[in-house]
């Protein structure tokens, strides 16, 4: 009997001691997994060591011009002595941003830099913030229309003047483009800056022409979509122009798809690592980088000035640079 025992108390140290070595492990794990999910995420003050509260309000999405802005913030911050809390939301969530940016207005931070689109109409945000004692510096690409305030950003209409003109400059009258846009709700997608800065560009050339432009809706696989979709009804495009990074890889997975790279000129948005590469290789004829880290940089500057005592200055445009290969300027 005492044999017995003395067996089953060896077991059940046996089976708990599994059971502790099971939960360590998990456990371990789980910690590596939330260690790994802060690799690349930008190292922001803590609060207490910093005289400012500032709150960034952006899109959760593999756009390039968002992960610039926030470097730009992240970069610029510690000189203005501010602290950064970033809150990031689905990409078409107004709901969420909405949710975000009474939640900064609670904490009684002293400052909100928010994306906003070229839709969004009047200056609600802004005047609640101006209640609550807090500086709100909207950003984004496109000023909506009628914008008076601190708005910062790259404007999509020079970008499309610029691709206009590398597309006019390589392929003059012969030129049949196709136009991805990101969607701002607007309207008539003839009403978008980048078609009408493109168009303009383009008057150079009579012969040349747009022969379709369409939305691209937020996901990782919308452009790619829209442009095997454009390329197959149009088979005369030989100019695709781009409005953000992930169209322009998912333009190029299309070319590679159906056999047309070389027969299509790319004309892309933003760097990264796959559009560099893209350049090298030939297969995209030039980006046009869209500054957002400047865009991160003059919004912290921007909020510090007027902390400070300064006067609400009026939107500014931050401008582009164009990467591009030998063959773009030939």
């Amino acid at each position: 009997m005492h044999f017995r025992m003395k067996s089953l108390s060896w077991i059940l140290a046996l089976v708990f001691g599994l059971v502790f070595l099971g939960a360590t492990a998990m456990n371990a794990a789980l910690v590596a997994k939330a260690r790994s999910a802060l690799v690349g995420m930008p190292v922001i003050a803590k609060a207490e060591a910093r005289s400012y509260q500032m709150a960034v309000i952006l899109p959760d999405t593999n756009d390039s011009f968002f992960k610039g802005i926030l470097e730009g913030v992240a970069s610029e911050a510690p000189g203005s002595d501010v602290a950064v809390q970033v809150f990031r939301y689905a990409g078409e969530s107004a709901q969420e941003a909405d949710r975000y940016f009474e939640i900064a207005l609670r904490s009684k931070v002293d400052g909100i830099v928010m994306y906003r689109s070229r839709s969004e109409v009047g200056s609600i945000k802004a005047d609640e913030a101006a209640r609550s004692g807090v500086v709100y510096i909207p950003v984004g690409t496109d000023a909506p229309e009628g914008e008076t305030g601190p708005f910062i950003g790259s404007g999509s209409r020079l970008q499309g003047f610029e691709g206009g003109k590398l597309i006019g400059k390589k392929l003059g009258g012969r030129a049949r483009v196709g136009v991805i846009f990101s969607g701002s709700g607007s309207g008539l997608p003839e009403e978008e800056p980048l078609y009408r800065g493109l168009v303009t560009a383009l008057r150079g050339y009579p012969d040349a022409s747009v022969v379709d432009l369409a939305e691209a809706e937020p996901g990782m696989l919308s452009g790619e979509a829209v442009a095997e979709s454009m390329l197959r009804e149009h088979p005369d495009i030989n100019a695709m122009l781009c409005s953000s990074a992930q169209d322009t890889v998912g333009v190029v997975q299309v070319l590679l798809d159906l056999n047309k790279v070389g027969a299509v000129l790319v004309v892309g948005a933003d760097e990264t690592e796959d559009i560099r590469r893209y350049i090298d290789k030939g297969v995209v004829l030039a980006s046009i980088v869209r500054d957002s880290n400047k865009i991160g940089k003059e919004a912290v500057l921007t909020f510090s000035r007027i902390k400070k005592g300064g006067g609400v200055p009026a939107p500014k445009e931050t401008g582009f640079f164009v990467v591009a290969g030998k063959k773009a300027f030939r």
